[in-house]
């Protein structure tokens, strides 16, 4: 059968050709003024905002004129380039027909992905489609001018079911700047989940490739329970009170309770395992809550080894009044009431402003008793010890007096590290005779220092440990 043919009319020709025409020209009248205020500098790009908005309209000029074949051989040419600056083309199913990478051209925008598989393609239609006549949106995504993974600044359209775009790039802040990078990658969490939703934003940063070395996203739904955790899926569905670092350290409670505090965002530090060392660390965090969600990453830095008694003791202690400042002082204290909390020979204690302990997990029966009282007073030397953690001021100092060691069962020297929070005494230490050598930093000139040692000699150190010496141990040791 011959296939009828089509004719054409003038009429019909000129009117379609008009429409065309007419679409172009209101484009181009977009465009030029555009230009016009781009170009009122000396560098057009000196005001990337419109530059990239006039370059767009440019490119659905080209499209009205000379149709979608010409416009996508163009824009997939080097000569379309112009620095940070190219067009990129999606059909109206969603395939990327034009880019500057022609690597990408071809997939469709679920498989362009920018660093660590982040879904930039599924962003920039979602956002499109849900703002035709034109929007911004940010993602990290190669500069073809630098070659860097940088901040992508887009501007896209809808035209004719296609998605028009183009962007500029700004560098953003590096690894090596480790609090401005954490809040880079809440702030792209956040911004995710604006362009494709909670489903998308919940399945991507629920993936392992999301994760970034240390850094990872976690995000919590209103009622506070883990929806997204891609270093450790096994914890999503769990309530943010079920979700505990070292020790059953309440991390998430923590992280939930500051983050309501604060909604507009706020730093914490907690101890939590690292999932680029596998080693528990301290972790800083950065948390905001958006739409009710809970969004937060951080970064790692390793801590004190417990070979190093001073400066373990002092984080142990920072510890607790971090914990203190995120869930206040009930919940603290009721952590540290609890057997979970000892560490080996660490542990705190909490004492109020009168001094009445109201936490001490190794002797509970010392809680509600005052250390103006017996229970501080040193067994061995009948110093009130007492006294001198309630001397303790914000500046924090080393108290040495003699206590049960919850590791051996035996009385022993106790050099504990105290500082005084919000009207509150928390304080840790660890046991032995000779700190000074291993670490305690220098407490003035009554220091047991590594020359003393040397000078007794190892008879003279044995002798102080069989009890010899006692009035030297008995002197109260101040941090200077």
């Amino acid at each position: 059968m011959t296939k009828p043919k089509v004719h054409v009319t003038a009429t019909a020709f000129s009117i379609r050709t008009l429409a065309a025409l007419a679409i172009a020209l209101a484009v181009a009248l977009v465009a030029q003024s555009d230009v016009v205020r781009a170009q009122e500098s000396d560098d057009p790009r000196s005001d990337p905002a419109e530059y990239t908005r006039a370059f767009v309209a440019q490119a659905m000029v080209r499209y009205e004129l000379n149709g979608l074949a010409e416009t996508i051989a163009y824009y997939n040419s080097p000569d379309s380039i112009d620095g940070q600056w190219y067009v990129f083309i999606f059909t109206a199913d969603d395939v990327l027909v034009a880019h500057a990478d022609s690597n990408l051209v071809g997939r469709h925008a679920r498989a362009v992905l920018g660093p660590n598989g982040y879904p930039s393609g599924d962003s920039v239609v979602a956002v499109a489609r849900a703002n035709p006549e034109g929007a911004w949106l940010d993602y990290t995504f190669p500069n073809p001018a630098t070659g860097d993974l940088e901040t992508k600044h887009s501007w896209v359209v809808v035209h004719e079911g296609l998605v028009f775009g183009s962007g500029w790039y700004e560098p953003g802040p590096s690894r090596s700047q480790p609090a401005e990078f954490t809040q880079a990658v809440v702030g792209q969490a956040v911004n995710l989940y604006e362009d494709v939703g909670l489903d998308g934003a919940v399945s991507y940063y629920s993936s392992p490739e999301s994760v970034d070395g240390q850094w990872y996203v976690f995000i919590y739904d209103p009622q506070d329970a883990l929806i997204a955790h891609g270093a450790n899926p096994s914890l999503v569905g769990r309530h943010a009170i079920l979700l505990v670092g070292a020790n059953g350290y309440p991390a998430g409670r923590a992280v939930t309770t500051v983050a309501r505090a604060n909604p507009d965002g706020a730093w914490l530090e907690f101890i939590y395992p690292n999932p680029a060392s596998g080693r528990y660390e301290t972790k800083h965090a950065w948390v905001t809550v958006h739409d009710g969600l809970i969004f937060g990453s951080g970064w790692y830095e390793p801590g004190p080894s417990r070979t190093r008694l001073s400066g373990f003791t002092q984080a142990f202690v920072r510890q607790a009044t971090n914990l203190y400042n995120a869930i206040g002082r009930d919940g603290t204290v009721a952590y540290y009431n609890t057997p979970q909390s000892i560490d080996g020979q660490w542990y705190v204690f909490i004492a109020d402003e009168d001094g009445i302990l109201i936490a001490q997990p190794t002797v509970p029966e010392n809680v509600g008793q005052n250390l103006l009282g017996e229970v501080g007073v040193d067994p061995a030397t009948d110093h009130p010890y007492g006294l001198d953690i309630l001397a303790t001021t914000s500046e924090g100092q080393w108290v040495r007096y003699s206590f049960r060691n919850p590791d051996t069962g035996q009385i022993e020297r106790k050099n504990t590290w105290v500082v005084r929070h919000d009207g509150l005494f928390f304080g840790s230490g660890w046991y032995g005779i000779t700190p000074d050598i291993i670490g305690l930093p220098d407490t003035g000139d009554q220091t047991i220092s590594t020359g003393w040692i040397l000078g007794i000699g190892l008879g003279g150190l044995f002798a102080l440990a069989a009890g010899a010496g006692t009035l030297a141990l008995r002197r109260r040791i101040r941090a200077g």
